[in-house]
């Protein structure tokens, strides 16, 4: 799924979620029952985390392949950097969609 059909979707779950919130207070307001208030509740807690969750989806970086990362830099970041976790923290902020195994095994392939 690219970004602008991310943000298409994030925009339809809104849309979605509030009108479910008013369908829900609407059927408060005519019939105050303890099934509407229980909807009420779960809504009040499973909408704020699916936003906060999708939204988080839509903001993290595409994963890369290990190949697609350049020798050059894989080369410059170790010898750089004395250690080893240095070397594959600063591998994964030059590319942020590199995972921590495939970081570690581009900077320590004999291991």
């Amino acid at each position: 799924m690219n970004d602008r059909q991310r943000r298409w979707t994030r925009y339809l779950l809104g849309i979605w979620l509030a009108l479910v919130v008013f369908s829900t207070i609407a059927d408060i307001v005519t019939e105050p029952s303890l099934w509407n208030w229980t909807k009420l509740a779960v809504l009040a807690i499973a909408a704020p985390w699916l936003w906060h969750r999708h939204g988080r989806a839509w903001l993290m970086p595409h994963k890369i392949e290990p190949e697609a990362v350049p020798v050059e830099d894989v080369e410059a970041v170790v010898a750089e950097s004395g250690r080893t976790v240095h070397a594959i923290k600063a591998l994964r902020e030059m590319h942020p969609g590199l995972g921590l195994l495939d970081a570690k095994n581009l900077v320590q392939p004999e291991h």
